[in-house]
């Protein structure tokens, strides 16, 4: 699989190949091998890098990802080859006043946290999905009126698809 990781110091090449929890990641033509685990809970998990053991947090709301790990937190935008090529147009497409959360990578919806309807906060878990046998809590950013759910529990889900519009709170 290959993705692209915006972040505020540029964009990385990012290639994926996993067999069981061993994963090879090229990113920018240097090649890691990691062993990835889930621990603590559902956004929790150990990372083993090159014989290097990190515990990280990662927290997806549509297409933005925060990474946290060692006190350091890293804000990351994942997008495939088809995504990056259309990111401008997509980007008008965009309601300002809406929220997309968007699966974060293919994976079975677990459970639906929400209704539609609903007002939630920010930060609130809105589904969860799991994903190379960890589950991941995704939660809004901005909060408001839950307008759509376009999943159900059980449902196979592709990266990037949404699953859930949130109208945000008016300012």
């Amino acid at each position: 699989m290959i993705l692209y990781a915006r972040m505020p110091d540029g964009e990385r090449k990012v290639e994926i190949e996993k067999d069981g929890h061993t994963y090879t990641v090229i990113i920018d033509g240097k090649k890691y091998l990691a062993d990835a685990r889930a621990a603590g809970g559902p956004t929790s998990m150990s990372l083993i890098v090159d014989n290097r053991c990190y515990e990280v947090v990662v927290t997806t709301t549509g297409r933005k990802t925060l990474v946290s790990t060692g006190g350091e937190e890293y804000e990351v935008e994942i997008a495939d080859e088809l995504e990056r090529r259309g990111g401008a147009s997509a980007a008008h497409h965009t309601d300002i006043d809406i929220e997309e959360i968007k699966a974060p990578m293919p994976g079975v919806v677990v459970s639906i946290e929400v209704e539609e309807g609903q007002e939630v906060d920010p930060g609130t878990p809105v589904v969860i999905v799991e994903a190379m046998k960890m589950q991941n809590e995704i939660a809004t950013l901005v909060g408001g009126a839950v307008r759509e759910i376009n999943v159900n529990q059980g449902d196979i889900v592709d990266s990037q698809k949404t699953l859930v519009v949130i109208e945000r709170k008016a300012a």
